[in-house]
C-alpha cells in the first residue's frame, strides 16, 4: 500500500513538473519573439543566452512564427506572464485602461498547487494568481475591475 501512495505522489509531481516544463517553454518562446522582433536582438545574441548557434535560432524563431503560437508585434514590449504584465502595470509602462483589457482577454494558465508547507507560496505566474496579486497585493485594481475581469476569464 506504502508503494501505491509513494507512487501516486510521484505521478502527481512528474505532472505538476511536465505543467511547469511547458509554462517555461511558452514563456522563453514568447520572450524570444519578444526580444527579436520587439527590440531587434541579433540571432547571434539571442543564441548565446541559450546555446544555441545563429542557424538554431533562425530556424527556431521561422517555426514560432509559422505556428503562430507566439503573438509577435511590435508597437509595445510583450509580456511573457500575467505577472509580467502586473510589472508592466506596476511600473507605468502601459496605460491602466490597456492594463484591465488586457488581463480580461488574457489566456491564463491553470493554478496549481503542489501538496505541501509551501502551498500558500507558491504563485504561478501567467495564472490568475497575477490578478489577484494586483488587485490585493498592489491595490491597480478596483473592486468593479476585478469582478469584470474574473467574469471574463471564467
Amino acid at each position: 500500500m506504502t508503494t501505491t501512495t509513494n507512487t501516486a505522489a510521484e505521478l502527481r509531481e512528474l505532472a505538476n513538473l511536465n505543467l511547469r516544463h511547458e509554462l517555461i517553454e511558452k514563456a522563453i518562446n514568447e520572450r524570444l519573439v519578444a526580444l527579436r522582433f520587439g527590440k531587434g536582438v541579433q540571432l547571434q545574441e539571442l543564441g548565446a543566452a541559450l546555446g544555441k548557434s545563429e542557424s538554431q535560432m533562425s530556424r527556431i524563431l521561422k517555426t514560432l512564427e509559422k505556428s503562430k503560437s507566439v503573438l509577435v508585434t511590435t508597437d509595445k514590449p510583450v509580456a511573457a506572464t500575467a505577472m509580467e504584465l502586473v510589472r508592466q502595470a506596476q511600473r507605468g509602462e502601459i496605460s491602466h485602461e490597456e492594463f484591465v483589457e488586457l488581463l480580461k482577454h488574457w489566456n491564463y494558465d491553470p493554478q496549481y498547487k503542489t501538496q505541501g508547507e509551501a502551498d500558500d507560496w507558491e504563485v504561478v505566474d501567467n495564472s490568475f494568481d497575477a490578478v489577484y496579486h494586483a488587485y490585493v497585493g498592489l491595490d491597480l485594481l478596483s473592486d468593479e475591475e476585478y469582478e469584470e475581469i474574473e467574469s471574463a476569464a471564467a
